[in-house]
């Protein structure tokens, strides 16, 4: 159970109540998101926000936004031991998992059943399954503990124009396609095809695509010794030792800016990048600068096509049923079909639903371009990262060990053996 101490229980009594159960003039019962979008996506949230407000009799959703999901993960930690949790709040997997480890999280089962306001079973199958199933959580019974929200996935984005300079007219399948295509660019361009940007669900991405499982046995241990993740690493030391990659700053947008400026063939970013690149690979008229596309990442030989699943979701967290049924609402209503296709076109997120495909502003987005379409019909081949405790921090013991193979000052099995034993010693505390 949620253990408040003493100095938090006479906080809230000296409160006597938070400023969620304070009701609008309309009488409404307000009901507080915590997010962190930024820039256009936080325009577009807010005008979802409005749509709801204006059509609920009953409730009204107010807005907290932090800087970005670390921060909006500590404030929720912090309030969850003692403080004021907002109705819904916005965590990945490996969050959720450490918010029900403190007991502040309402699974969502009965209210997506619900035979009065839950989702008819229809709209549960519209809903691409990748999608709902990663919001599912073995370690709690396969309970579904949070909702899609900001999906989106890893994706392989590629000038076209560079590799047809190098003999190419496809993207490549396989990462060993990837290499011969990356050494052939630099061969007839002169360029250095690949602008690397270490983030660990990159590196997560091609250990799962070599076939290989991160955090077996419930997050006993990570599985960075396995053989998989051992070609990942020694895939990142060809193309570091090779000259085939650029190894951009941590945390920078640099290989956004070298894809734009055709300073490279090929980056790995989130669907999402499109949108922030848009402005700098099309002309005042509206036309692309050079060809370029996206593509589902490459994989090991003989594996199935897999990426990464990216984005957060949406977490309700215990109060009255009132509240809960309210942050359920908006839930409901944020998925539904036409909010999802205008959320997807305003961000460049993906829609949750399969039919939002079929409303007119989402179709034409899909039908402007073939790569609009290619990131859309990837979504089935989205897989979640890990979403044991502990994840979350394991993450930048994944980007110091790439770091340590791509500078050359680790052998990718030393890189695999010392972030196995970071990892599985952070898994080890928090099962504790």
């Amino acid at each position: 159970m949620r253990r408040l101490t003493a100095v938090a229980l006479l906080t809230l009594a000296l409160l006597g109540c938070d400023e969620r159960t304070r009701q609008p003039a309309d009488g409404k019962i307000v009901i507080e998101l915590w997010h962190s979008q930024k820039r256009q996506n936080d325009k577009a949230l807010q005008a979802v926000v409005a749509r709801f407000n204006a059509q609920s009799p009953t409730y009204e959703v107010k807005l907290a936004n932090f800087v970005d999901y670390t921060a909006l993960f500590r404030k929720m930690s912090l309030a969850a031991q003692g403080g004021v949790l907002p109705d819904l709040g916005i965590a990945y997997e490996s969050m959720v998992v450490e918010l029900m480890q403190v007991d502040v999280v309402e699974p969502l089962d009965p209210y997506l059943n619900h035979p009065v306001y839950g989702l008819p079973k229809a709209d549960q199958g519209d809903i691409f399954p990748s999608f709902l199933n990663s919001n599912r959580y073995p370690e709690f019974g396969g309970k579904l503990l949070s909702f899609p929200f900001t999906k989106s996935l890893l994706i392989l984005y590629y000038n076209q124009d560079l590799l047809r300079a190098a003999g190419h007219e496809a993207p490549p399948a396989t990462w060993k396609q990837f290499v011969q295509q990356c050494r052939d660019v630099k061969a007839k361009t002169g360029k250095t095809p690949f602008a690397y940007s270490r983030d660990a669900s990159s590196f997560d991405g091609m250990v799962m695509g070599y076939g290989g499982v991160l955090a077996p046995d419930k997050g006993a241990r990570s599985g960075f010794d396995s053989p998989e993740a051992l070609k990942a690493f020694g895939l990142l030391h060809t193309l570091a030792s090779g000259g085939l990659a650029r190894v951009i700053p941590l945390k920078s947008d640099d290989d956004r800016l070298y894809f734009s400026n055709q300073e490279c063939a090929f980056i790995l970013r989130s669907s999402t990048t499109r949108s922030y690149m848009r402005k700098d690979l099309v002309d005042e008229q509206g036309k692309d600068r050079f060809n370029w596309s996206c593509a589902c990442p490459p994989v090991g030989e003989g594996q199935p096509k897999l990426t990464v699943l990216y984005g957060g979701n949406i977490v309700m967290f215990k109060s009255t049923p009132e509240r809960q049924r309210g942050a359920w609402e908006f839930i409901k209503f944020f998925v539904s079909r036409e909010v999802t296709a205008e959320w997807s076109v305003k961000t460049g997120y993906l829609p949750v639903r399969k039919s939002a495909a079929e409303l007119r502003d989402l179709k034409a987005f899909l039908d402007e371009h073939p790569r609009n379409r290619a990131i859309f019909d990837t979504i089935p081949f989205g897989v979640r990262e890990p979403s044991v405790a502990g994840w979350q921090r394991i993450r930048d013991d994944i980007a110091k060990a790439v770091t340590r193979v791509v500078e050359g000052r680790s052998t990718p099995a030393e890189a695999a053996a010392e972030l196995t034993k970071e990892a599985d010693a952070a898994l080890a505390r928090h099962r504790r």
